[in-house]
């Protein structure tokens, strides 16, 4: 894959864009509703319950306006990346202690390490919690592993785990307690060096994925799956290469936060919830707006779920008892209110719907950005999804090796 086309075709074709996924919809309402095509609102109200779902899930029941179904078209063929279909499996007592999830990922992580280990002889992985991935490596390469987590206790259960297992040479599985940081780090840096060693990091989380990077120049293997977008700098951590540089797009946290939404499929139930705290918290910022003007936008913090499931009444008490505010309404009010604005805080909610299928391709973006940097750093890079995207939604893993 040419990276550098890849990503200056996914920038051409995002900028035009920007106004609808850099902004926030609920902070910037109503102004950024009319940034959305009329066209594009008009088919999304069309839709009964059955065809928002399927919208959730990036598809485009009925008849799409031609200019939506064009950019999605479009927007998929570029964030379309190869599939690694390798599986490790484990055995019973290897998957101990696992949930399936961890399995999952670990099973593939092992196969798609396999073909890449000739030359590897240690190993460095940051996060490594436990060490699960750090002992099966041990015990399926051979490899001396160092595993890094700031989680004093769970290390101290990986080790409890090494001196129970009976086959796996403990002097190959070393924990660390420390963090790893931007700037020199004697006691770790090492670990990161040489042509022997590999520098690992699942699911990294915003920009330790650049102090893996910046880290592991030298690396001989590096293989890391970002995560948590929103906690980047969108000022500092991108575009990290040059070439992004020179096809650099208007991030901004609300634009990061986008880029970490790819969600998997959801069940009927799910999706039923999603759509009502959505109503409930659109609902409550539409009177928050109108009986004081002069806050502007409020952030009224995460309901416990089962809060959702109450009248808008019983949930805009709670919100607003939280905030310190009083509106003056009784509950028969209240529900009054958020009956009153259903078609306001719908079309709302099909906003973020429509804004949603651009989470991918920012995230694609980010990552075609990193691999261009290992490039230009004269690694040989693979972008391959690996994970089940229904149980491990940030599935792309970033490979970098050595040419020779």
């Amino acid at each position: 894959m040419n990276f550098r086309d890849r990503l200056e075709a996914l920038t051409l074709l995002l900028r035009p864009w920007s106004e609808l996924w850099s902004r926030s919809i609920l902070q910037n309402w109503p102004e950024s509703g009319a940034a959305y095509p009329d066209s594009w609102l008009s088919y999304a109200e069309s839709l009964d319950e059955a065809g928002e779902r399927r919208l959730d899930e990036g598809a485009l029941p009925g008849a799409p306006p031609q200019s939506l179904q064009s950019l999605l078209l479009a927007l998929h063929a570029l964030t379309e990346l190869p599939w690694h279909q390798g599986v490790q499996r484990l055995a019973v007592a290897d998957a101990q202690g696992l949930n399936a999830k961890k399995i999952h990922e670990v099973e593939r992580v092992l196969a798609l390490l396999e073909p890449r280990t000739r030359t590897i002889r240690q190993a460095v992985d940051i996060g490594g919690g436990m060490g699960h991935l750090a002992r099966l490596c041990v015990k399926s390469f051979n490899w001396t592993f160092h595993s890094i987590d700031r989680d004093a206790a769970l290390q101290e259960k990986g080790r409890d785990w090494l001196r129970r297992a009976r086959t796996l040479p403990r002097d190959k599985l070393c924990f660390i307690h420390t963090s790893v940081e931007d700037g020199p780090q004697p006691a770790i840096d090492p670990l990161f060096s040489g042509r022997e060693s590999a520098s690992m990091g699942l699911h990294t989380c915003g920009p330790l994925a650049l102090t893996q990077i910046r880290k592991s120049q030298d690396a001989g293997l590096l293989l890391n799956f970002g995560c948590c977008y929103d906690k980047l700098d969108a000022a500092r951590d991108l575009p990290v290469s040059r070439f992004g540089e020179a096809h650099r797009l208007p991030f901004t946290r609300h634009a990061l936060f986008l880029a970490t939404r790819g969600r998997r499929d959801k069940t009927e139930a799910e999706f039923a919830l999603m759509k009502r705290v959505y109503g409930q918290r659109f609902a409550l910022d539409l009177l928050l707006r109108r009986r004081f003007p002069e806050r502007g936008f409020v952030r009224a913090g995460d309901a416990p779920k089962a809060l959702y499931a109450e009248s808008f009444a019983v949930y805009a008490r709670d919100r607003l008892d939280r905030l310190g505010l009083d509106v003056g309404m009784t509950e028969a009010e209240l529900n009054s209110f958020e009956a009153s604005v259903r078609s306001e805080t719908r079309r709302i909610f099909l906003c973020h719907l429509l804004r949603d299928r651009f989470a991918r391709a920012l995230e694609v973006v980010i990552l075609l950005d990193r691999a261009i940097l290992l490039e230009e750093m004269g690694f040989q890079v693979e972008l391959l999804q690996v994970f089940d995207p229904r149980l491990s939604p940030r599935n792309i893993a970033l490979i970098a090796s050595r040419a020779d």
